[in-house]
């Protein structure tokens, strides 16, 4: 109906949170006024104070047909989100019948200056007051229950929705968190060559993978070529002089550390087996010096063999060195008695 309007401001496209709301959720900043304009629109019609009990932030969505409007409305501080409903703060400035009586009185007085001068400030407020009589009659006669519009019936039809626009403005988020500057034009380009949202997210993935490889510029450019069977590792240049000298001073690091591990190992295995030789000596060596001669040739043929190395060592000089410490391990081990005191 003619009666029928709200209150916007003809530079709302400009406005700062219009465009972060269009690059939060990749929409045009003239179809983010125009979601806008319908919610608004539709608040004054159901709410008398933009206060919508009952309605979620998911049936915004639907209403809209825009997933997500609804939190970038409430990030952007135009929207404010409860569990059992959604509130349009400073409703009554630019909505409601109070904000089109103040409108309409203010253009009745310009109107009335213009033609006869000032008037009187008491003819003023009756011309309010009447005004405001009629529009409170004309609300309760015509105004409906407050119930949700059909899922998309009402969407005028030379409206056309960007394909998957939340998902797509997610991919714009993501690059611009990683430094890459007008990033819609190689989202555009990989959109157009078929590319999927996730396809370009895994190509973003691919790149936080291997920090400080690719500068904001080759990260752009990957995005660019992006198309449906390209592997996200695939298609980038040569990483960064700084990050290779980086590679391979973390290459260099990782060898010196495994390298000083294993030596550490090593040191201790020997300190380890140094410690039991000398519990061996100090357990096993007393009973070892005691046996007879044959006694030990005895003991030495059964941990020695009878060839090798150590058997020759045993026959030229007897019970020592490194025989020595065979003969007292094996008796450690294998709880040798020896003979009888």
């Amino acid at each position: 109906m003619a009666g029928d309007w709200i209150k916007m401001k003809t530079s709302l496209a400009d406005d700062p949170a219009v465009i972060g709301m269009s690059i939060d959720l990749g929409l045009e900043s003239d179809l983010v006024v125009g979601k806008l304009h319908r919610l608004w629109s539709w608040a004054n019609l159901h709410t008398s104070d933009g206060n919508a009990v009952g309605v979620t932030p998911e049936w915004v969505d639907e209403f809209l047909h825009v997933e997500g409007f609804a939190k970038s409305m409430e990030k952007f501080k135009w929207l404010k989100i409860k569990d059992d409903r959604v509130t349009v703060p400073r409703f009554d400035r630019h909505n409601g019948q109070s904000a089109k009586t103040r409108a309409n009185a203010r253009k009745r007085q310009e109107r009335h200056r213009k033609r006869n001068g000032k008037v009187s400030r008491s003819k003023r407020d009756s011309s309010v007051t009447r005004e405001e009589k009629r529009r409170e009659e004309k609300k309760n006669k015509t105004t409906p229950p407050l119930t949700p519009p059909p899922a998309r019936a009402d969407l005028p039809p030379h409206v056309a929705l960007p394909p998957c626009p939340v998902a797509w403005g997610g991919v714009v988020s993501e690059m611009i968190e990683l430094g890459v500057f007008a990033p819609h034009p190689a989202v555009d380009a990989a959109q157009a060559a078929g590319a999927s949202p996730e396809q370009v997210l895994a190509v973003l993935e691919y790149a936080r993978t291997i920090p400080d490889a690719y500068g904001p510029g080759a990260i752009r450019n990957r995005v660019l070529i992006c198309r449906p069977g390209l592997d996200p590792g695939e298609g980038w240049p040569e990483p960064s002089p700084e990050y290779t000298r980086q590679r391979q001073a973390d290459s260099e690091g990782e060898k010196r550390k495994r390298q000083q591990a294993e030596q550490a190992r090593e040191d201790a295995r020997r300190a380890e087996a140094k410690r039991a030789a000398v519990q061996q000596e100090q357990t096993w060596g007393p009973v070892l010096d005691q046996l007879k001669p044959d006694e030990l040739d005895q003991l030495a043929d059964s941990v020695l063999g009878q060839t090798g190395p150590a058997v020759t060592h045993y026959r030229r000089r007897g019970a020592t060195g490194m025989v020595r410490g065979l003969l007292l391990a094996a008796m450690a081990g294998h709880g040798y008695e020896g003979a009888e005191a």
